[in-house]
């Protein structure tokens, strides 16, 4: 990389890399007045303000263009998902540099997630407020990924068709216990426990999800079937208990590399025998390490894990595998949805914080839309049972239609 930047200029290797690109329609202006444009120019455009930044750009590509950016040195002006569709399609740009082999050297030795570190990475993204949170998620306070059944659904209604499909791959039942790792503000086993009659415990590491879960118990009346609690899924065991099913939605990609078998290992101890097991997790088809930018300022600690490791630790463990649904295009309507509230609350949330950590949102909101869509990145539901099953329907039907189930006692269906 020295070498070449010794005998090309910053500007000439940039743009000869984007020019390697077909179908691409955008311009770039540098620093001293000079200006690329590829095909039409029409899309988009970037303004670097210094050599300085470029030079970032061109020795870790994700860390800084997205540095640059939420520090004003990087001007965009038009849609960010199509530069960043621009810049997973420039393999040129992402070829192996001395850095993209440092990262991978940090996501395979260097990368370890302790109770302590844990806390402080969600405390970092979770605690943010939930008044910020409030302004641009659905009135469930739902932070994942919704089901869309056509295009026109709203977001309230595809986190509602999610948390539904949830509950139903797990085949839930009045009465059964039902634990969720990762609660974030106790949606999914409100609606558990008011339509499909669970008795439920969730454990969250995000203070702030925990007191406004706690006070959403209260208010929709399942306080005596619903309890949160602040807890590592690493001291699972300790509570002594176990549950017919278990849920994560969103939480998996928090724990580490190194983590994921002891996560699955405490999932299925706490597991009962029969017992079914729904792990909704971001993730790749092959290993590979995780985006650079994301991982320092948006999630700290956090590792995508490939399908193949996922499945490899958790068969070794006695978890029979059942299903995997690639929600990828939902994740990235999500995503547009929640990116749309978010610029509707702009002012608002410019009252809580800075212009950096709007541009910082704004970048991660767009620019994950953008990657789930280009199919850099998945969204898997994985569906395990502690031990062979052979008594589940044959065909996905079960999964797909809602099935109305009389819950003695509460007198509520299933929706």
């Amino acid at each position: 990389m020295s070498s070449q930047l010794g005998k090309l200029s910053l500007k000439s290797i940039f743009c000869d890399a984007l020019a390697q690109i077909d179908n691409a329609n955008f311009k770039v202006a540098f620093w001293d007045g000079s200006v690329c444009e590829f095909g039409t120019g029409d899309d988009f455009s970037l303004h670097f303000k210094s050599k300085e930044v470029l030079k970032k750009v061109l020795f870790d590509a994700q860390l800084g263009f997205g540095e640059g950016y939420m520090n004003g040195d990087i001007v965009v002006e038009g849609d960010l998902r199509q530069v960043v569709r621009i810049g997973l399609l420039s393999a040129r740009l992402r070829e192996k540099t001395k850095q993209s082999l440092f990262n991978r050297f940090k996501l395979n030795v260097l990368q370890r997630n302790n109770k302590r570190a844990d806390k402080r990475n969600i405390s970092y993204h979770y605690d943010l407020g939930n008044d910020f949170y409030r302004l641009w998620l659905d009135p469930r306070m739902i932070y994942s990924c919704a089901y869309f059944k056509n295009e026109h659904d709203s977001l309230e209604q595809a986190q509602i068709q999610k948390i539904n499909l949830c509950c139903r791959k797990l085949q839930l039942q009045p009465n059964e216990r039902l634990l969720d790792i990762g609660c974030g503000w106790g949606s999914l086993l409100i609606n558990a426990a008011k339509n499909f009659g669970i008795q439920g415990v969730g454990i969250t590491l995000s203070k702030e999800q925990l007191e406004y879960g706690k006070q959403q118990l209260k208010k929709e009346g399942v306080q005596d079937r619903v309890r949160l609690e602040y807890l590592d899924y690493r001291d699972l065991p300790r509570m002594n208990q176990t549950f017919e099913k278990v849920v994560s939605v969103g939480m998996f990609e928090h724990v580490g590399k190194a983590n994921m078998r002891h996560f699955l290992e405490n999932a299925r101890k706490v597991l009962r025998p029969d017992g079914l097991l729904l792990l909704h997790t971001i993730g790749k088809t092959v290993e590979e390490p995780t985006n650079s930018w994301i991982r320092k300022y948006i999630f700290p600690g956090c590792h995508l894990p490939d399908l193949g490791s996922i499945l490899k630790n958790s068969t070794s463990l006695g978890l029979s595998f059942i299903d995997c649904e690639n929600m990828r295009l939902h994740y990235s309507k999500t995503l547009d949805n929640w990116g749309q509230r978010f610029e509707e609350n702009e002012s608002k949330i410019r009252s809580m914080f800075d212009d950096r950590f709007i541009r910082m949102w704004r970048f991660y909101l767009a620019g994950c839309s953008a990657v789930f869509k280009l199919g850099a990145m998945h969204l898997f539901q994985l569906l395990f049972s502690a031990g062979v099953r052979n008594d589940l329907p044959l065909t996905r039907e079960w999964m797909i239609k809602d099935h109305p189930v009389k819950i003695h006692g509460c007198g509520v269906r299933a929706r």
